[in-house]
């Protein structure tokens, strides 16, 4: 029997998510408090909005591995686009959805059988019911930042603030964190600075411009004129960027219904990282894993997901154990929703539940994502100066440098 499906967000997770909604029939909803679709691939000039993205990116995953199935990239991209690229990809995939712009979703709590969403449109409210609830507002807007209350004299920001390299001609310039933005962002902000020093744990890199030292380190504090390291060495910097990620954050569930654990970084009480334990069948969180290929990832959630609403799908009987086992694996908790290497059995489970085929492209998509981990921690400025060239059936591929 179709169901009233209420999803929040129009980005990659929401869009795919309506999809697989309206092809099975459900009546859908989508709340976008933007005016545009794709949520984190929207990019404004703006700081301190929803959108993350710098005016300069390429994807740090190619497009024959971030694609939604059945809905290839135009062929005539390169393999490493812009973020206008799949912004454009988005677009067209969403043509004729039922979405409703400049929408805030306020509040979603359970109503009796029903979930009880209250909406803001042009500052006037709205309460509206719905049978199900897909929470799809993503996690690239809310900055996670140890060292905002330092008292540093200097600029400080968060790389969800970084757009653009000139800003900082002729300066010194800290980052702090060597993930894919602090990678980015310090490859752009050497062509401009006086000098970069890149600090993480990870800043581990053989090559790099000479103009960025990297340091192998933790950033143990700040203070007016700098960072000091765990080892207690002071660095002087005019500007600190702080590229240490983000917490998740829903402004419209209540604590009794969802907890942040571990510093915001743990969604609870989940399981799979996507079925609330209380409302397995109704309410959704599409997008939590980090580490992993993102659009196919989203794809096989939501696909999950629409099986358990329809009955077909399977629960196991000891759901609520599933966030002590998988904490029971990890040296860290602030690591629970990072899966990388785990994506893929993540994936099979999944389908295998939810009664639908796997991919058979999803075999070459962890091909090339191994090949480009391999790849970028060997060769961090090039390792996106290449296209993939697949076989004629789509099994294997073979690189070709630009």
């Amino acid at each position: 029997m179709p169901s009233k499906i209420c999803i929040i967000g129009a980005g990659a997770a929401g869009l795919v998510t309506a999809k697989h909604a309206i092809k099975d029939g459900h009546q859908v909803e989508i709340f976008e408090q933007t005016d545009k679709v794709g949520g984190t691939w929207v990019y404004s000039e703006e700081t301190g909005c929803h959108s993350s993205m710098y005016k300069i990116m390429k994807t740090n995953l190619p497009k024959e591995a971030m694609l939604f199935q059945d809905e290839p990239f135009r062929d005539d991209l390169p393999s490493y686009m812009s973020h206008e690229d799949v912004l454009e990809y988005l677009e067209e995939y969403s043509k004729d959805f039922p979405i409703f712009f400049n929408t805030t979703v306020i509040d979603v709590r359970r109503d009796g059988e029903q979930w009880k969403v209250t909406i803001s449109t042009n500052s006037n409210l709205s309460i509206h019911f719905y049978d199900v609830v897909f929470v799809c507002n993503g996690h690239f807007f809310e900055p996670l930042n140890p060292y905002k209350d330092s008292g540093f004299v200097g600029e400080m920001l968060h790389s969800h603030d970084y757009r653009r390299a000139e800003h900082f001609e002729g300066k010194k310039v800290v980052i702090v964190g060597a993930g894919p933005s602090g990678i980015d962002i310090t490859l752009q902000v050497a062509m401009t600075a006086r000098h970069v020093t890149l600090i993480s744990k990870k800043a581990t890199y053989p090559v790099l411009p000479k103009t960025v030292l990297q340091i192998a380190s933790h950033v143990k504090s700040v203070y007016g004129f700098g960072v000091t390291t765990d080892e207690g060495e002071n660095i002087t910097a005019d500007v600190i960027i702080v590229c240490t990620g983000y917490v998740f954050k829903f402004p419209f569930l209540d604590s009794s219904l969802i907890q942040l654990k571990h510093n915001g970084l743990m969604v609870s009480p989940l399981y799979q990282h996507l079925c609330h334990v209380d409302y397995p069948q109704s309410l959704f969180f599409i997008g939590l894993p980090l580490g992993t290929i993102t659009f196919p990832l989203f794809e096989v959630q939501a696909k999950y997901a629409l099986s358990l609403v329809s009955g077909k799908g399977k629960l196991p009987d000891d759901i609520q154990n599933f966030e002590e086992r998988r904490l029971k694996t990890l040296e860290n908790p602030a690591a629970f929703h990072i899966l990388v290497e785990d994506q893929w059995d993540y994936m099979k489970e999944l389908a295998a539940m939810g009664g639908f085929e796997e991919w058979n492209f999803m075999e070459t998509i962890r091909k090339i994502y191994c090949y480009i981990m391999i790849e970028r921690k060997k060769n961090v400025i090039g390792y996106k100066m290449v296209n993939f060239e697949l076989n004629e059936d789509k099994s294997d591929f073979k690189i070709v440098k630009i």
